[in-house]
């Protein structure tokens, strides 16, 4: 917890869980942010997790409550996907600021309900697509902007987990609350496309199936004979580990990431041999709670102190807005649906 300051902001923080931890840990670092209160149905073992970071706040059981008895200036919603539309609702119709983890919802017509609340209340929100935060992808981003590398000639970006086993209830591997590791896991590469690129011409996509729904996806984007390619699944054994990969091929460079290698981000190019490329990451550390698939926290501590800092100034977020959040939450219904309509968690036409 941080010492109040005039400019302090204030934050309930809804679920804390693997994702709300991660949260948790990063506004413990963030100067002048203040956890105020959390909620939860898990009342003591989340209060002794936030005590495990130095914050001493109160834990409800409902974001009701603790609105009502608790000032903010924002909310934080870390749930699963399907208790996302109900709480953030809540947070906006209060006239708080929003945090959502993604997906924003669990359907189109779940988001667009979101978007038209936050509309009527003019309120300011972002949703947590971290790889548009993530340093080596930042990177990519960057390089792909400047043209130092001539055309973009493909891209390849993979997302690949042992199965979770974190969740209340497990509710991970159920297709009809978190709408399977296409929805959950492979929207963050569907997300950091669309930032990149934009909207596709066309697209086509296979996915493997299981008791979860659509656990493992393949697509093959075209943007005018560019082929983007993207891979996402969580079919492996519990103890396989977290990697997520991107090789982008220019004219002149190449650039590689791989997040399991140990490499960090590599470029070649012209005639150089391959080396490290040099990146600013914050020295946020890593995550100290043992849970989920990923530790570093580069990205979510990026996005956050975005997310803070627009407050503090009296700014809209305008990175992995509502609006971004819908349109890859759209996208991805749609590689889901064309790729096996059957174990699609919500084509993105009942919006």
């Amino acid at each position: 917890m941080t010492d109040e300051t005039p400019n302090t902001l204030k934050g309930i923080l809804v679920g804390c869980g693997f994702m709300g931890g991660m949260h948790a840990q990063i506004y413990a670092q963030l100067k002048s942010v203040d956890l105020v209160a959390a909620v939860d149905v898990n009342v003591r073992s989340s209060a002794d997790k936030l005590k495990s970071f130095a914050i001493d706040a109160p834990v409800y059981t409902s974001l009701k409550e603790a609105l009502a008895t608790t000032d903010c200036d924002f909310v934080d919603i870390c749930l699963p996907t399907n208790l996302h539309k109900s709480n953030t609702i809540t947070a906006i119709e209060a006239g708080k600021a929003l945090f959502c983890e993604k997906p924003l919802a669990r359907t189109l017509g779940d988001a667009d309900e979101i978007l038209a609340a936050a509309q009527t209340h003019n309120t300011a929100a972002q949703v947590g697509h971290c790889i548009r935060f993530w340093p080596e992808y930042q990177a990519l981003a960057e390089f792909n902007h400047s043209s130092k590398g001539g055309n973009l000639l493909s891209l390849n970006l993979v997302r690949r987990v042992g199965r979770p086993g974190y969740g209340v209830g497990n509710w991970l591997n159920d297709a009809s609350q978190s709408g399977g590791a296409a929805l959950d896991l492979h929207i963050h590469d569907t997300d950091f496309v669309l930032s990149l690129l934009g909207k596709p011409n066309s697209f086509t996509s296979r996915v493997t199936k299981d008791f979860s729904g659509p656990t493992h996806i393949f697509s093959l984007l075209d943007y005018d004979g560019l082929t983007v390619s993207t891979e996402g699944g969580w079919n492996y054994p519990a103890n396989w580990g977290f990697q997520m990969s991107f090789q982008a091929i220019y004219e002149n460079a190449v650039l590689d990431y791989d997040s399991s290698n140990g490499k960090g981000l590599t470029i070649c190019q012209g005639e150089n041999k391959p080396k490290a490329m040099e990146i600013a990451k914050p020295d946020s550390g890593k995550s100290t709670s043992g849970e989920g698939n990923v530790s570093d926290l580069g990205g979510y501590y990026n996005e956050l102190l975005y997310f803070t800092n627009c407050l503090r100034d009296d700014t809209r977020p305008n990175i992995a807005t509502l609006e971004d959040a819908r349109a890859s939450l759209a996208l991805t219904l749609d590689e889901i649906e064309s790729a096996n309509p059957k174990f699609s968690p919500n084509a993105s036409k009942d919006g």
